[in-house]
This record gives C-alpha cells, sequence and structure tokens, in this order.
C-alpha cells in the first residue's frame, strides 16, 4: 500500500492509502468502520489490487484509531459529514480520473459513507458494497444511485432483519437492483479484531463481494 495525501477542493488535506495497477479497468473505494482504518481494510484493499483493481483507503478520522468502543463511538459520532463529504468526492474524482468504472465498499460506518457517496456522486459510482451499516432510507437519495448495490447483513443484530427489509422494499420502489447476502453473524463479523470475528462469514463474504464486484464492474 502507497500512502499519499489528497487536499479537498476547499483545501482540507486527507490521508488515504492506495494500491493496484494504475492502468487499471476499474477502481475500488474504500472506507473503514468506526475503528478507523485497520488491518483488515488493508488486507481486502491488496487482496482486490491482486485480482487486477485500483484500490483506495479513504482515511476519514486523520490518522486516528480508536481504543476502544467507547472512543470508537465518540469519533463516530464527531465525524463532521460535510467534511467527510468533500473528502469522498475527491478521492472518487481521483479514481474516476484513472478507471472508467467505480465502486465503493465499506463495512458499518464505512459502509455508511460507501453509501452516501453513491448518492453524492451517482455519476461516478457504479456499484456499492455495504457490510452491516446504518443504512439510508430515503426513497429520493436511493433514486439518485445509479449502479447495483450489495448488502451485506450480520443476522444477530438487533435490527435484523427488519433493516434489511426496509432497504430492500425502498431499492424495489426505487427502482434500484439490489443483492442481499445475511450470515448468522454478529456486527464486525469481518474485523478480526473484534469479539464477533467469524472467519467463515468473512472469507465467504469476500467471495461474494469479489464476484459482486467482477459482474457490476464488467
Amino acid at each position: 500500500m502507497k500512502a499519499m495525501t489528497l487536499t479537498t477542493d476547499n483545501g482540507i488535506p486527507f490521508n488515504v492509502e492506495i494500491a493496484g495497477p494504475e492502468d487499471a479497468r476499474a477502481a475500488v473505494m474504500i472506507l473503514h468502520d468506526w475503528w478507523g482504518v485497520l488491518d483488515y481494510n488493508r488486507n481486502w484493499a491488496e487482496r482486490l489490487a491482486e485480482a487486477g483493481y485500483r484500490v483506495m483507503i479513504v482515511d476519514l478520522y486523520d490518522g486516528e484509531n480508536a481504543t476502544d468502543a467507547q472512543e470508537a463511538g465518540e469519533m463516530m459520532r464527531n465525524l463532521d459529514q460535510e467534511v467527510a463529504d468533500r473528502k469522498l468526492m475527491t478521492a472518487l474524482a481521483r479514481l474516476k480520473a484513472g478507471s472508467p468504472r467505480v465502486a465503493v465498499l465499506g463495512w458499518s460506518l464505512g459502509g455508511h459513507q460507501a453509501l452516501q457517496a453513491a448518492i453524492l456522486d451517482p455519476e461516478t459510482v457504479d456499484a456499492a458494497v455495504l457490510f452491516y451499516c446504518r443504512l439510508i432510507n430515503d426513497l429520493e437519495s436511493l433514486r439518485t444511485l445509479n449502479g447495483p448495490v450489495l448488502a451485506v447483513f450480520a443476522e444477530q443484530e438487533r435490527t435484523w432483519p427488519e433493516k434489511m427489509e426496509r432497504f430492500g422494499a425502498l431499492m424495489s420502489e426505487a427502482g434500484k437492483p439490489l443483492e442481499v447476502k445475511s450470515y448468522a453473524a454478529g456486527h464486525g463479523f469481518v474485523n478480526p479484531r473484534s469479539a464477533r470475528f467469524d472467519a467463515a462469514a468473512a472469507e465467504d463474504g469476500w467471495q461474494v463481494t469479489l464476484d459482486f464486484l467482477r459482474r457490476a464492474l464488467a
């Protein structure tokens, strides 16, 4: 992974990490969960790069990592969405300049931000992968999406399956393609540092994601 600093249109610098061929036909923007950028984010980025994608991890926490759940919650709540939006748009523009097809991928907080990015810039974002995240359930916002969505759910979450059913109904009403996958696992099951880590579900989630991206970005 190569570390870089990008700057938003109003002069705010932020950190990204990049991997994969510069001339890749498709690119993936990765967004971290509430802990900040972790090794599993980099692992997925490296695996996607090996699969031929140009990959960029966007750090919305400016290099900070939470040390416990309380701090992670505070960092997530203190995230300035307007600033985050500018970072998302800047990163997408950088990826689009080198690759004609772009997807967004995130876990938990990052899944929400990935969906936010797809809504903010539908002309750039061709597909989105959302892992166990707070969803955007505004019909008019979902109507702006310009590509398929893969939503991955954790069945041990208190809000499952209601949030899956609600999002599915809204996406159907919006006329947008949605693929759904759920696992008998808890929130955060992809993160090896989580007490809810499920290696089998995480690996299957990787395979499902890779298959989805290959079809969505073909």
